[in-house]
Formats: C-alpha cells, structure tokens, sequence
C-alpha cells in the first residue's frame, strides 16, 4: 500500500505540473465528490461508506498537496473553530492561510493565491451586506459546499462551515440541496411563493439577517435530485414571475459527500 501510495504522489506531482502549465484548478469538488462516490458503490457494501470516504480524504489531501494546491482562506476571528473542522473535511496535508478581512479572501480566490476559502454562516451573511462584494461574489464566486464544525447535533446554519470556491469550479450535475441568498423584505413570504412554483421542493430556510435588514441565507432542500443547471433556471424562472430578487450562492450535494 505504501509503495502505491508513493507512486500515486509522484503522478500526482506530474499532473500538478502539467494542470500549472494549462492554468488548471487543483481542487475540482465535483470531480472529486464523483470520484468518491463511485469508489463507495465498487466497495459493494464491504467497507463503510463513511470509511471510504475519511481513507480517500486523506489519499486526495496528499495528492493536491503534490500536485501544489495553494492554501485554504480562512478569516483569523473564526480559525479557532474553522481550521480543526477543516482538517478534518480536507485532511492533513491541507494548508491554512488566515486572512483579517473578507476582501483578503475574495482577491486570494480570485487572483488563485488561494484554492478555496472556508467561511461560517454568520462570515459569509456579513461579507455579503456591501454591494459592491455582494456583486463580486455573484459574478466571480460560489458555494461548493457546507460542512459542520467539530460537535454533536444539528448545527444551525449560521455555524455551519462554507466552501467557498472560484465560480467555474463547482455547480455539480445533480444536487440534493441548494444554498440561495433571497434579499426580500418578507422572507417567509417570498419563500411560500417559490414554493407553490416548484411543488417538488422541500424548504429548510434559517433567518440570519441583523435587525433592520432585508438580507437572508436560505438553504434549500430538494425533494429528490436534480440537474444543477435545470434547478438554477426553475429557481431563477420562479423569483422572477413572483418579483423576488434573488441571487444563487452555489449549488451542491449534501455534506456526507465530503466525508467530515
């Protein structure tokens, strides 16, 4: 095993070499989540699925970390808690890099200094509330993902741990769960009509927004998977016949996916 694994990080140095030359990303979350997946139903039900996806974690770490991944954002207020949990989701050989600012991040993820930044609910909510980052982001930005950090229960969303990814890398094929920023003054309502435009949906949304503010994270749950494209358009399609600004933050599988 250690000899294969030797060998899969020297081809690992190779492709990061060649992925530089071509100006190609290092860390692709959807093939990535593709890659896990198809390596649970190989298994055939002898191995956990939850192991396979902790021994590739850290197979995969290794590999980005070969191949010259750039580090992982993070903001220097929230790494107490961030960066253990982010640990755990990208493995050991994943390299940190704390910011004391949003733009920070935001010019690292554009410019590539950074693979991908991680963000709590209540980060993400606050590097949102100025137009002009608000406009970076739907333009240049998107969520690949969530995870929760390190303990028990139902981690509510704005605890809850961001991926945060240039826009070209993610929007996976079939998505079980959506993460929308609404910016509606009646945020119940507007969810409710939605909803009656796209029955198949099943709703989860959490209110974060400071007193006085129009502005929420809603994360949506759909009743079975669906194409990332088709949903981003029926989700678009609906805000609009129901006169909703609405802007889509990511589009991505469920946690489990990321095995953390």
């Amino acid at each position: 095993m250690l000899r294969l694994l030797q060998q899969r990080t020297k081809l690992s140095g190779q492709i990061g070499k060649m992925k530089r030359r071509h100006g190609a990303v290092i860390y692709v979350p959807g093939r990535e989540r593709e890659l896990v997946a198809r390596l649970t139903r190989i298994s055939g039900g002898q191995l956990p699925p939850r192991l396979v996806a902790a021994l590739y974690r850290e197979i995969l770490s290794g590999s980005r970390a070969a191949q010259g991944q750039a580090p992982i954002g993070l903001l220097q207020a929230s790494a107490p808690v961030v960066m253990p949990a982010g640990h755990l989701v990208f493995g050991a050989c994943g390299q940190f890099s704390p910011g004391k600012t949003w733009p920070d991040l935001a010019r690292g993820l554009v410019s590539g200094a950074l693979s991908l930044a991680l963000l709590t609910g209540t980060d993400l909510l606050r590097a949102l509330q100025t137009k002009r980052w608000r406009s970076e982001f739907s333009t240049r930005l998107t969520v690949a993902g969530d995870f929760a950090p390190i303990r028990e229960g139902n981690i509510p969303l704005p605890e809850r741990i961001f991926i945060l990814t240039p826009r070209e890398q993610a929007l996976p094929r079939q998505a079980g769960r959506i993460l929308i920023l609404i910016e509606c003054k009646f945020t119940l309502n507007a969810i409710k009509s939605l909803q009656r435009d796209m029955p198949d949906l099943s709703i989860h949304t959490e209110h974060l927004s400071p007193r006085g503010s129009a502005t929420t994270l809603a994360l949506l749950t759909l009743a079975k998977p669906i194409d990332g494209t088709r949903a981003t358009k029926r989700l678009l399609a609906a805000a609009q016949s129901n006169h909703i600004p609405l802007s889509i933050l990511g589009i991505y599988p469920g946690t489990e996916d990321y095995g953390g």
